[in-house]
């Protein structure tokens, strides 16, 4: 996989973590497609194959710009990709914070655009 997220023929940039200890499965993967959920402060879509495990790295505060992947700790085949564009409903309003524990895979500059994407947008992950 590239580094490209697309959204209705726009394409935003992401800059892989390389020092993620899982970006590799990552990358290796085939193209990822889902619908866009915004909720206060991020961008997500769902996945259903990408079932990476953790393996230590994972945390729940990040910045804005964050591309982190996350898995559901009730959903044992749902995983999901998620981008950081702002303080979420689940932090203290300092920073962006997830629901559940995820692994930062990545960072975007165009958080702009991603704040403005409205939900059930397509996403491809390419």
């Amino acid at each position: 996989m590239k580094n490209i997220l697309e959204i209705e023929g726009k394409s935003i940039e992401i800059d892989w973590d390389l020092e993620c200890g899982i970006i590799q499965s990552i990358i290796d993967s085939e193209p990822l497609e889902g619908f866009a959920n915004n909720i206060e402060g991020e961008v997500f879509f769902y996945q259903f194959d990408l079932d990476i495990p953790f393996n230590g790295e994972e945390r729940e505060v990040f910045k804005k710009g964050d591309v982190v992947y996350w898995r559901s700790p009730t959903d044992s085949e749902k995983f999901g990709i998620l981008f950081m564009y702002g303080n979420t409903e689940y932090g203290d309003g300092t920073k962006p914070r997830t629901s559940s524990p995820g692994i930062k895979i990545g960072s975007i500059k165009e958080v702009e655009q991603i704040a403005s994407i409205t939900t059930g947008k397509k996403l491809r992950l390419r």
